[in-house]
């Protein structure tokens, strides 16, 4: 009967580990996310503002050819 308790013991403590491991693994995503989230809405707004500024004619176009030619 003690050899079932500990082995239980041992099962238990390795599901706890796994779990705790399993948690950080989920947060570092969510943070990731997170932040791809805000990267993903910066961009966005940026690229709105690119078109309505082309739609608006703002944006000036330069034709010069690079320097490498």
């Amino acid at each position: 009967m003690e050899k079932k308790i500990t082995e239980l013991e041992e099962k238990f403590a390795f599901l706890d580990h796994t779990i705790e491991e399993l948690n950080n693994v989920v947060f570092r995503q969510t943070q990731k996310i997170d932040e791809l989230e805000t990267m993903l809405k910066h961009l966005s707004s940026q690229i709105r503002q690119m078109n309505s500024q082309k739609d608006t004619g703002d944006s000036e176009v330069i034709n010069d050819r690079p320097p490498h030619y």
